[in-house]
């Protein structure tokens, strides 16, 4: 842990408070002191010698605490599952659509990533069926005919990423150790 909080002090990675109290532990640890001069001995031999460094010392970057390089990190994924949540929503919302005629299902997908989306499932005797892009949304959408009863079905994203229908609750695993949707269609009248 010294060489650590040392390590840290040395490459600038500490705010003021951290580096205040690295001073005091310094202060107090006739060890730790040691320890911490011996490493900036260390660290002054390094930066004498060029070729040992992975860059020139002249293109070395300033590099943030630690903190900060983890809360840049999580914070894209913070963004995704909001992202993710609002695609939710709509797709639900633009999913209760009646659909175009008496007997079609209407089946959405947002994956703004994706290059290709099929469909797969039991009222398609589980041949892929291709999806089409709607525009440059990230949505994708199908309809097809599909009797009333009970079906297990699944997108196919770029020809090998197989995945349920993230609108849909009802899940279950198959024999191949993937999970299909379970979709219940109602008699139409």
């Amino acid at each position: 842990m010294m060489d650590y909080l040392a390590s840290m002090y040395i490459d600038d990675e500490m705010d003021l408070g951290e580096k205040r109290q690295f001073v005091e532990m310094v202060h107090d640890d006739d060890e730790f002191y040691n320890l911490t001069v011996d490493l900036l001995d260390q660290e002054q031999r390094l930066r004498q010698l060029p070729a040992l460094l992975p860059q020139p010392a002249a293109e070395q970057r300033w590099r943030p605490p630690l903190r900060h390089v983890l809360a840049n990190l999580i914070r894209p994924f913070g963004f995704a599952a909001a992202g993710f949540a609002a695609a939710v929503l709509m797709v639900n919302t633009i999913s209760f659509n009646p659909p175009s005629s008496p007997n079609s299902n209407r089946f959405v997908l947002f994956e703004p990533a994706a290059d290709r989306v099929e469909l797969t499932g039991s009222f398609t005797g589980w041949e892929r069926v291709a999806m089409q892009r709607l525009g440059n949304s990230g949505y994708w959408e199908l309809r097809l005919p599909v009797p009333a009863g009970e079906h297990r079905f699944a997108y196919i994203l770029n020809g090998e990423k197989r995945m349920a229908d993230p609108t849909l609750p009802a899940v279950e695993r198959d024999d191949f150790g993937g999970e299909n949707s379970i979709l219940n269609v109602e008699v139409r009248i």
